[in-house]
């Protein structure tokens, strides 16, 4: 398995002003939740700063410079107060000790400044434990455990048990096109370029295939979607450019249908059909840019087409109707053009996401792209193909808590025998209650306002608290370079912005980014070391959700004094 390569531009150092252990005073737990706890502190003096720092052996967290009520009650939780170094780091630092970057700019003129809406700040609770915008393609092995995949660099399979509690991420070279596992709980990832990669139930690397390059049976142009049969030990791989689906065993061993000269469904003269068109007499077993795969529990397998679904037997590799009409969308249930607004009627689509299908064999399908349509939706459809319902932010549905679950720009679908899990765009996941299909009164779980941190601040031991009193207030200071002109290159910096620092096209602003932190003043320096005046320059800020429901700040410094900029570097030291 290749690994993902990232450019450490920025070398972050870090330093404690003034700060040492003095008086030591007891902590008592007086409520809590899984993301805060209050406490009391015995024995401390007023107007006096304390560091409490929890190791239990396993878990290791920080808070610093606090202060205090006249009582001695304090808020464990909030993310200005634990260290940088503890928290999730960006992918430029070259040590566990080193900080992150901090994100209150108070030099310069800011605009937008604000927290999202969505995800979580920077903590050490809420690191791993934490889905963000981005995910897709939602699995649930045999045993249990659930299989996410992160969209958006840098690009990852995470693993949760069936309780929800993160296991690990598998960070991946680049974009992965489709993930399954099989029965014995090993990942199978397809990726572009035409190769898979297998991995144990810890992520560990089993084994990697390059499919081999053609149009004869067996050989791929372009490999796009991929599900795997646990029952015989069987995967399908898809082969958007000749329009084709041919099955395998899983040592990629060819195993396909006799009666098809493809080594199973699709023909490549018919790929690539008109929008819409599907001739029920000469477009059965034919594919029109087949991307993803899904098998359901009667034994059929679904192909989502740029257009359209269509199903096939596994046992006979024959196609199967939804009811009257030989595919599910444009040319079957819906004959008009997906470019005029009849696909923002109920029952149509203009460009679909295959979410998954249930134990019912209700097929769910939301919105990809919709230009007719305000909020994305998701609509189910009978094995017979009627709609059945048709869900987008409006819909009233809710979890047992009373909480809305907004249930919209659904990306993946995962069952079991009586019930779904559907994984939204917000990185949430909901689990519908026992019953089959989906239904209020389950739960959420990860992502905004849900549960799932990697650690549980509820379950933390008093005894494993200790208070110490500080001198002074801790002050850190980081420095790196934020933009630098190699020869024949255009520049890295630290924590890539989507593969670096992005100059605009005049070359007259940069993007640096930055974590949630405490407020820090952040100096501009030239190649020479002299500072660039706070005049010279505009500051903006874009923020951004990260991995693990992290924030990144990306703020653009604007050069306004009309000189070229070079070798630029940044000085970010807390403020008292």
């Amino acid at each position: 398995m290749r690994h993902v390569s990232m450019a450490a531009a920025a070398t972050f150092a870090a330093f404690l002003v003034c700060s040492s252990a003095a008086a030591a005073a007891d902590l008592e737990i007086v409520a809590g939740t899984p993301a805060l706890l209050t406490a009391r502190l015995r024995g401390v003096e007023p107007d006096r700063l304390y560091r409490i720092a929890y190791d239990d052996g396993e878990h290791r967290f920080v808070w610093e410079n606090l202060s205090p009520a006249q009582d001695g009650m304090v808020r464990l939780g909030d993310d200005k107060h634990l260290r940088p170094e503890y928290r999730l780091g960006c992918e430029s630092q070259t040590g566990i000790a080193d900080p992150v970057v901090f994100n209150d700019l108070l030099k310069a003129p800011i605009a937008g400044k604000r927290r999202l809406r969505f995800g979580v700040p920077v903590s050490t609770f809420g690191g791993p434990g934490y889905l963000v915008p981005g995910l897709s393609d939602l699995e649930r092995d045999d045993y249990g455990n659930f299989w996410l995949y992160l969209d958006r660099p840098p690009y990852a399979i995470l693993k949760y048990n069936g309780d929800w509690e993160y296991q690990f991420a598998l960070l991946a070279p680049g974009p992965v096109l489709a993930h399954d596992v099989d029965a014995q709980g090993n990942l199978y990832l397809l990726h572009p370029d035409n190769w898979l990669s297998k991995h144990g139930p810890l992520g560990n690397p089993v084994q990697a295939w390059d499919l081999p390059f053609g149009r004869d049976a067996g050989e791929f142009v372009s490999a796009s979607g991929m599900a795997i049969d646990r029952t015989s030990g069987i995967i399908y791989l898809a082969d958007e450019t000749l329009g084709r689906v041919q099955r395998f065993t899983l040592d990629l061993v060819l195993r396909p249908f006799l009666h098809s000269p493809w080594g199973w469904i699709g023909r490549e003269n018919l790929a690539h059909t008109r929008p819409g068109a599907y001739d029920r007499a000469r477009m059965y077993y034919h594919l029109d840019r087949p991307r993803q795969l899904c098998l359901d529990d009667q034994g059929n397998l679904l192909v989502s087409c740029e257009h359209y679904i269509s199903r096939f037997s596994l046992a006979t590799g024959r196609q199967i109707d939804f009811g009257r009409n030989p595919a599910l969308g444009w040319g079957g249930t819906f004959s008009d053009s997906p470019h005029s607004r009849s696909a923002a009627l109920a029952g149509h689509w203009q460009h679909h996401w295959l979410a998954g299908v249930d134990s019912s064999g209700n097929v769910y399908v939301a919105d990809r792209e919709n230009e007719f349509v305000v909020d994305a939706r998701l609509q189910v459809f009978g094995p017979d193909g009627v709609l059945l319902h048709c869900y987008d932010i409006e819909t009233e549905v809710r979890a047992a808590s009373g909480e809305p679950v907004h249930i919209t720009a659904v990306r993946g679908l995962a069952r079991s025998h009586d019930r779904v899990w559907l994984l939204d765009a917000a990185g949430r996941v909901y689990e519908s209650p026992p019953g089959g299909g989906l239904r209020g009164g389950g739960r959420l779980l990860l992502g905004p306002g849900a549960a799932g941190r990697q650690f549980d601040l509820t379950q933390a031991n008093p005894a494993d608290f200790t208070v110490e009193a500080q001198t002074a207030r801790v002050r850190h200071l980081s420095r790196g370079s934020v933009l630098a002109y190699p020869s024949g290159e255009r520049g890295t910096g630290n924590c890539e912005r989507e593969g670096g620092p992005v100059l605009d096209p005049g070359k007259t602003s940069m993007w640096m980014p930055a974590r949630l932190g405490e407020p820090f003043r952040v100096s501009l320096l030239d190649a020479d070391g002299s500072e660039i005046p706070a005049s010279e320059y505009d500051v903006e800020l874009e923020e951004r959700p990260g991995l693990f429901g992290t924030h990144y700040d990306f703020f653009r410094v604007t050069n306004r004094s009309g000189r070229a900029w070079r070798d630029v570097r940044f000085v970010a030291e807390s403020l008292e």
